[in-house]
């Protein structure tokens, strides 16, 4: 499959989050900001997302790639598809990691996983398959993995980063990670404080 170039000023995606599910829903860069920047917003990007991370073999994606130059519908289709699963997946991790009940978003939700169930094949561990012939098929590992972590003991490590809307699972051995990264949000609270303090010895 063809590399995907960036926009000029655009910054190969930080996956920083710990877990498919979560990695998905951060899959626009700073947010908030100026530089926002979808990374899944075409089809060759969601697919080299997907590579990038693992959730759709290499070996696979060059024949999505094909079948989506070939189905444009289907294509623009997976991708709107794609960005309300990742939605989804913020309304009902979103909410769980600021601690409210996210039992309404989970209608959002649900349809993406039944869609991945009736897809998926059962292969040795006992672990689930895909084989990545419909154009759809690189939200199906997304959509089972938010299941695992919504059903599993990992989602009591859920939080939202301090600094941006981005969602990780905290691994820190005292639970104190407060940064999607230290590189990015937690640098960036460093020179704010390191300003504020520099200020105020200004006017001290």
């Amino acid at each position: 499959m063809e590399t995907i170039a960036l926009p000029d000023g655009v910054r190969e995606l930080p996956i920083v989050a710990g877990h498919l599910a979560l990695d998905f829903a951060n899959t626009v860069d700073d947010p908030l900001g100026p530089r926002r920047f979808d990374h899944i917003a075409s089809y060759p990007a969601l697919l080299a997302w997907s590579v990038r991370a693992g959730s759709v073999p290499a070996g696979a994606a060059g024949a999505l790639a094909r079948a989506g130059r070939d189905q444009p519908r289907a294509a623009t289709a997976a991708v709107r598809r794609a960005a309300a699963l990742r939605d989804a997946l913020n309304a009902t991790f979103g909410a769980l990691a600021d601690g409210a009940n996210p039992a309404g978003r989970w209608p959002e939700l649900r349809p993406f996983l039944v869609t991945a169930l009736e897809r998926a094949d059962l292969a040795p561990g006992p672990l689930l398959s895909w084989p990545f012939t419909d154009v759809e098929s690189p939200l199906d590992p997304v959509a089972a993995a938010a299941f695992d972590l919504l059903t599993g003991p990992d989602v009591s490590h859920l939080k939202r980063c301090a600094g941006c809307p981005w969602l990780f699972l905290d691994r820190s051995k005292n639970a104190s990670r407060r940064w999607c990264s230290m590189q990015d949000c937690g640098t960036h609270e460093k020179i704010q404080r390191y300003v504020s303090r520099r200020a105020a010895r200004r006017t001290g």
